[in-house]
Order: C-alpha cells, then structure tokens, then sequence
C-alpha cells in the first residue's frame, strides 16, 4: 500500500487524533490495495489483542498526513479502534507498518 505521491508524513501521539478532521473519500484507488490495507488492520487487531504490539499506521487527515504508533483494539470495515475509543476511519489510511 505505497502511496502515489510522496507526502511527508508527521508523528502524531494518538490523544491527538480526536483534533483531526478526516476526508470524506478513500486514500487508495485499487480495490487490491483497499483488500490488502484490511487484512493488515486485522492482523495488527490481532497483534494488539493477543501480543500487545503496536504498529505504525500511516494516515491521511484534511490538514496532512500523519502516523501514530499505538496499539489496535478493535478494526470494523468503517473504523479503527484505538485505547479511550479513540478512532480512525479506515478509508483514510494509507498503510500499516508492523
């Protein structure tokens, strides 16, 4: 799940997430990297739940691009769940670093 274009990306500490807005429409163009992006986010689920590893998750918001590294609790199609109900939605990530 490689970008088009190169953006440069900031850390982020995941309270801060809750200041974002996030765009309407999906990051990824191909349904294979869409299928490839969900299946990441249930293995980091699985991670996170299980081992207690955190992950990189590379994301786009309406004011730039943004990672934070934390752990997963719970993925849907629509949403990834972090610690104190803390959410992205999926459509606006771009990758998953394990």
């Amino acid at each position: 799940m490689v970008p088009k274009k190169k953006t440069k990306c900031f850390e982020i500490q995941r309270s801060a997430i809750l200041n974002l807005e996030f765009l309407k429409f999906d990051v990824l163009d191909s349904d294979n990297a869409k299928n490839l992006r969900q299946k990441n986010l249930q293995d980091a689920t699985f991670m996170g739940n299980l081992e207690e590893k955190k992950v990189s998750i590379e994301f786009l918001s309406k004011s730039g691009c943004y990672i934070v590294n934390t752990t997963l609790w719970a993925c849907t199609n629509d949403w990834v769940v972090f610690k104190e109900n803390q959410r992205i939605p999926v459509k606006s990530i771009r990758r998953v670093e394990f």
